[in-house]
Order: structure tokens, then C-alpha cells, then sequence
């Protein structure tokens, strides 16, 4: 099982992640941090892309392309 697949199934549950992969308690814990770290680095670029669409400005082509 991979972490992803432990991740959707379980969802932020450390013991249930760890026991799941064979991992200590804390390594799943750091996962789940960047895992989440991941996601709201997304959620931030996307807001600016669409602040820089709202603002009449038209977006660069290579941001058009994410």
C-alpha cells in the first residue's frame, strides 16, 4: 500500500496511516504535513493565477498551460 492509497483510505489518522504502511507513528505524521503543505501551495497558486485573470489582465500562455 502506498502512502496516497493509506491517505484516501484512512484519511489524517496517524496510527491508522502508520499501521497500515509499517512506518513509526511520526514518520506518518511528517507525510501528512506535506502532504498538506502540498495542497495549500496549489490552492495559493491557483487563487493568484485567478487574481491576475480578475484583474483584467490577460494570464500568461505557460499559465494557461497548468
Amino acid at each position: 500500500m502506498t502512502f496516497l492509497e493509506a491517505y484516501a483510505k484512512f484519511g489524517p489518522d496517524t496510527l491508522a496511516i502508520a499501521e497500515g504502511l509499517g512506518i513509526k507513528e511520526h514518520e506518518a505524521d511528517r507525510l501528512i504535513n506535506a502532504r498538506l503543505n502540498c495542497g495549500y501551495a496549489e490552492r495559493l497558486h491557483a487563487r493568484r493565477i485567478k487574481k491576475i485573470a480578475y484583474a483584467g489582465k490577460e494570464p500568461f500562455m505557460s499559465e494557461w498551460a497548468r
